[in-house]
């Protein structure tokens, strides 16, 4: 009974999703309504918000869960792996999961340029992702000063402008194009930056 009710969530989750999307298509995102994404699903208004807290977080919730996977793979940083490496190695994983649904996630960027305050809301994304590779150059190092802590901020919003101006290009190219290779190009214009250490003459903090 458990399963079934869990699968019955998931079909509902996934029915209020879709029909927002063919929604947000046809009408624009600004134009639909909760009242309408909840109708076209066959479920009532208030059962949409016990799956859905706004009608922002149907196309939000996914990049939010993705930026955690992002974390969790900077976390798993090999012993001796460089710090580049490992943001090295979550990039190129990111960009592999967006390939496995790219259809879906063409769409969704669309849907999101078209939308001003969904454009601000990514915009604010953006930095969590920058703070994230911020944290992640800075995880090997104990106690960093002013100047690190500048330069891992500094070199964490190059690499992912780098990786938001990649996957603009992939986006307007329709998504026909290898994401994983062009963001192991993007990411190759950093190896020879990214030698330098973020706090020069410490010894790193010792790994687990």
């Amino acid at each position: 009974m458990v399963a079934l009710r869990e699968r019955k969530k998931d079909q509902t989750r996934d029915a209020l999703a879709r029909a927002a999307f063919d929604l947000f298509q046809t009408k624009g995102y600004e134009a639909t309504t909760v009242a309408e994404i909840a109708r076209a699903a066959n479920v009532s208004r208030r059962t949409f918000f016990r799956y859905y807290a706004t009608k922002d977080a149907l196309l939000l919730v996914n990049d939010s869960e993705r930026l955690e996977q992002f974390k969790a793979a900077l976390e798993r940083r090999a012993i001796g792996e460089t710090a580049f490496a490992a943001v090295r190695r979550a990039c190129l994983a990111s960009a592999e999961q967006l390939m496995q649904d790219r259809d879906r996630v063409i769409a969704r960027a669309q849907i999101i340029e078209s939308s001003p305050s969904l454009s601000k809301q990514e915009r604010q994304q953006d930095m969590e992702w920058e703070q994230a590779i911020s944290d992640a150059l800075l995880a090997s190092v104990h106690e960093p000063s002013d100047l690190g802590r500048r330069r891992a901020r500094q070199i964490a919003g190059a690499l992912w402008g780098a990786m938001r101006a990649t996957m603009a290009d992939w986006y307007s190219d329709g998504g026909r194009r290898d994401l994983v290779w062009l963001t192991r190009e993007a990411l190759s214009l950093f190896e020879g930056a990214l030698t330098l250490e973020i706090e020069p003459g410490r010894a790193p903090r010792a790994q687990a």
